[in-house]
């Protein structure tokens, strides 16, 4: 397979950045209007609506609003990194009592080339609109080792994307985890792609019929693999979802998207040697 940034450049492919999202408009708009979905209402295929075309989500749109407090949702959380000249919010998922998975780049400072601190990292879980059921901060951080984000290189460490957060409580009951997959799913898989989207900021909305579609290598050789779920910035850092013989499991950290639906995933192998 060619070097996977000429092969992003070739497909129009485009990073799911951090998002700026100033605490004081998402607070406000917690009292605002809703989207109008009710919760449950998971769009089917037959039911897709035509939208606008945007970053990861295409002209076809099958994300659905669900209800954070089942699952396996229960388990994926908003990611708010605040300091005091930004503020950036990403998706993540309890694999541990206290333990968040998420996107390298959901904690990465661009300004500063640096991680953020763990204490400027809130995690909420059970978010939806003006209410979560659990909050904690980070105490400890651990990224993809090598992990940088380069605006002229973007897609350079996609591979060790990732990122792992302990928390200053336990957020995570039994039926609030989900374990990381043991091995690597075979192409084709059914997956599913959920989290705290750009137009869809305070609630979670998910793509809950896609497939995993292809492998890649990133330019320092990690592998990744390709998806065709539809989802748009704030997604980073979101789990790909897979059932197994009646039980959920994370197979991967959604890093990259592409103009139309779809994008790239990291693979957990790294991952579950610090777990």
């Amino acid at each position: 397979m060619a070097c996977l940034s000429r092969f992003l450049v070739r497909q129009q492919t485009w990073r799911v950045s951090d998002i700026a999202l100033s605490l004081a408009v998402a607070l406000a708009a917690c009292f605002g209007g809703s989207s109008g979905l009710k919760a449950g209402e998971a769009t089917s295929a037959n039911q897709r609506m035509l939208v606008p075309v945007r970053p990861g989500v295409g002209a076809l749109d099958p994300r659905g609003r669900l209800d954070p407090d089942k699952g396996p949702w229960r388990a994926v959380g908003k990611l708010q990194v605040t300091t005091v000249n930004r503020r950036q919010t990403c998706t993540g998922t309890l694999v541990g009592p206290s333990t968040v998975l998420t996107a390298a780049h959901c904690v990465f400072n661009e300004l500063t080339q640096r991680n953020f601190t763990p204490e400027s990292m809130h995690f909420l879980i059970g978010y939806d609109g003006s209410r979560y059921t659990g909050h904690a901060v980070g105490v400890k951080l651990e990224t993809g080792p090598g992990f940088r984000f380069d605006h002229n290189r973007p897609t350079a460490t996609a591979g060790s994307d990732w990122a792992l957060i302990w928390l200053d409580a336990n957020l995570g009951s039994a039926d609030r985890i989900l374990p990381l997959i043991d091995h690597s799913p075979a192409i084709g898989s059914a997956i599913m792609l959920g989290g705290y989207q750009q137009d869809h900021p305070l609630v979670l909305m998910a793509d809950t019929e896609c497939q995993i579609v292809g492998r890649a290598i990133d330019p320092e050789g990690l592998p990744l693999f390709q998806h065709n779920c539809t989802g748009t910035r704030g997604v980073s850092g979101a789990p790909l979802l897979i059932e197994q013989s009646g039980k959920w499991f994370v197979t991967g950290v959604d890093v990259l998207g592409q103009y139309g639906a779809g994008g790239y995933g990291v693979v957990l192998d790294e991952v579950r040697k610090r777990l």
